[in-house]
């Protein structure tokens, strides 16, 4: 069995939402308030741009009413929102406006000091971070100030340390925010923080704290089965395994290396199981709709009839003809309208049903993308690494031979050499290395240069790209990767262009080609694998997969929300 790479540190940023905190203002008046509650709750429903509307017209009024308190409160939720959109530098702005109006609240000014150095350690800025996070601490009251604010200050400071390399004062803030957590019983977070102190401990070489750090942050969480808990305990499980490698004690180290990997398909199989169970749910919702939707319709048809053959009794009164016509028209009304109602419900069904098997296609993609980072991670980071310490130790034992180095040696150590680059090889087939390096920009320039030949040149096109949360870079990968497939291999084309754009916290991709086209409504394109796949991945981040095709060629465009 091989030791996966191990997660040593996982730096965590503590930050405040942009509705989660407000300050008492007196006298405050009803209107004012639910005006304000108006707001919060369309930032919680995700309405942002409606939420910034009425909260400009809100700052507006307050100003003109000069009321200083009202300013402050709804200007404080301005920057946050504008800090939650990644626009730091005009949340920094915000903040620095209002700074004046709230100089003699030690409060007020000690929380907006933490947000602002959340926005520039947001935004790389890890000095200027620093400066605000220990202004907020010069504001601090050590013994009555708020505990949890001061945890997640020294939490912080302990993460730029960190990065900075000062390991002794990263440690120093880690204790004070542990301390903190444990002051008002936070154990999860708690636990949390002591991962991250054994880490650093780890990379200072101090295995021994280390291990102490890990075990006490694994006492806190014990077998709790909340997510936070199996994070934090799948977390202590494969850290504990590395600090007693490193140790010498490798039982326990293949110990918990096995408890992670248990722990860890467990979660794995959870997102899995509550994607699919979420997906059967609305399937059978939309069948017992359906059916529920039928009865009503039989029990309406049975309601009308007796309407009608009640009506024809009546009209039997005044003529036999007139009876016979009009139950004649109910008749052919009623079967009109159950065939209207079963097809609007067959038609909601079909798109259930397609929605169904969308999710379920996609689900099944990211588990094969799962184990393929799985794999390539163990052959790189540990495959390679034994193949060439083996090398090592064969080179050094040939160096210790007074004489010739015997035949089987110099054999052996070929074959380990050429065992790794097949490794290394397997590795970035499974996984591009460029990607995960460099990000998606890099990594699709390159396989645009790699498919381009004598027959066919595909060019590459970025602007505005930054690097991205890892799985949605690969999911974007993939689909680029299917589409180029296509352009090679279906459009006879002797010119591509790859276009990728980020724009307003959407990223945008084009591919065009030059070649004979294609019917994009026929039955064996609309059901093929690729494209199938690629509309499906599109389809579940919410995104825009459009395609038109004439004879002079083909463009593919994809609009997706970027996911950071």
């Amino acid at each position: 069995m091989q030791f996966f790479k191990p997660l040593l540190f996982i730096l965590t940023l503590f930050l405040a939402k942009a509705n989660s905190f407000s300050f008492t203002i007196e006298n405050r008046s009803p209107i004012d308030s639910i005006q304000l509650k108006d707001i919060n709750n369309l930032l919680a429903n995700g309405n942002t741009k409606v939420a910034l509307e009425k909260l400009y017209v809100f700052v507006a009024e307050a100003k003109k009413k000069k009321d200083t308190a009202l300013v402050i409160e709804s200007v404080i939720l301005l920057a946050n929102i504008s800090r939650d959109n990644g626009d730091y530098q005009n949340s920094n702005k915000i903040f620095n406006e209002i700074l004046p109006l709230i100089k003699n609240n030690v409060e007020k000014i000690r929380y907006v000091y933490f947000l602002k150095g959340g926005n520039f350690q947001l935004d790389n800025q890890l000095d200027s971070a620093k400066v605000n996070y220990e202004k907020a601490l010069n504001f601090a009251d050590e013994i009555n100030g708020d505990k949890n604010l001061l945890a997640k200050l020294h939490a912080n400071l302990s993460g730029i340390f960190y990065l900075e390399q000062d390991y002794n004062k990263a440690i120093e803030h880690s204790k004070i925010a542990a301390n903190y957590q444990k002051l008002i019983g936070n154990n999860d977070i708690e636990a949390g923080i002591l991962n991250n102190l054994g880490g650093i401990y780890y990379m200072q070489g101090k295995f021994n704290e280390a291990l102490f750090a890990f075990e006490e942050a694994f006492s806190l969480v014990g077998f709790g089965q909340s997510d936070l808990q199996k994070k934090t305990r799948s977390t202590s499980y494969i850290n504990l395994a590395y600090t007693y490698n490193e140790l010498g004690d490798y039982k326990r180290a293949f110990e918990f290396q096995d408890k992670f990997v248990d722990l860890n398909d467990s979660l794995q199989q959870e997102l899995k199981y509550k994607e699919i169970t979420e997906i059967e749910s609305k399937y059978q919702v939309a069948t017992k709709e359906k059916e529920a939707a039928i009865e009503k319709s039989k029990r309406q048809s049975a309601e009308m009839l007796s309407y009608g053959l009640g009506l024809a009794i009546l009209i039997l009164l005044g003529g036999i003809f007139g009876m016979f016509q009009l139950f004649k028209l109910n008749k052919k009304n009623h079967k009109l309208l159950i065939f209207q109602e079963q097809l609007m419900h067959q038609n909601r069904l079909d798109k259930i049903k397609s929605e169904s098997q969308a999710k379920i296609l996609v689900a099944t993609l990211d588990g094969r993308v799962e184990e393929r980072k799985k794999i390539a991670d163990i052959l790189h980071g540990n495959v390679s690494a034994m193949l060439s310490a083996a090398n090592l130790q064969l080179y050094a034992g040939g160096m210790q031979l007074n004489g010739s180095i015997p035949t089987e040696i110099e054999k052996a150590k070929s074959i380990i050499s050429e065992a790794s680059l097949q490794v290394r090889s397997l590795s970035h087939t499974l996984i591009s290395a460029i990607l995960l390096k460099h990000g998606l920009a890099e990594a699709v320039k390159d396989v645009c240069e790699n498919s381009s030949n004598t027959t066919v040149v595909i060019n590459c096109e970025s602007k505005n790209m930054d690097r991205f949360e890892s799985n949605f870079e690969i999911k974007i990968f993939n689909m680029i990767n299917v589409l180029i497939d296509n352009l090679l291999k279906h459009s006879g084309a002797t010119i591509g262009n790859v276009k990728l754009e980020q724009l307003n916290g959407m990223l945008q991709i084009l591919v065009v080609d030059n070649g004979k086209g294609f019917d994009v409504d026929a039955e064996n394109v609309t059901s093929g694998i690729g494209l199938s796949q690629v509309r499906a991945r599109v389809e579940v981040l919410k995104g825009v997969f459009k395609i038109t095709s004439t004879e002079n060629g083909t463009r593919v465009y994809i609009a997706v929300p970027i996911v950071y």
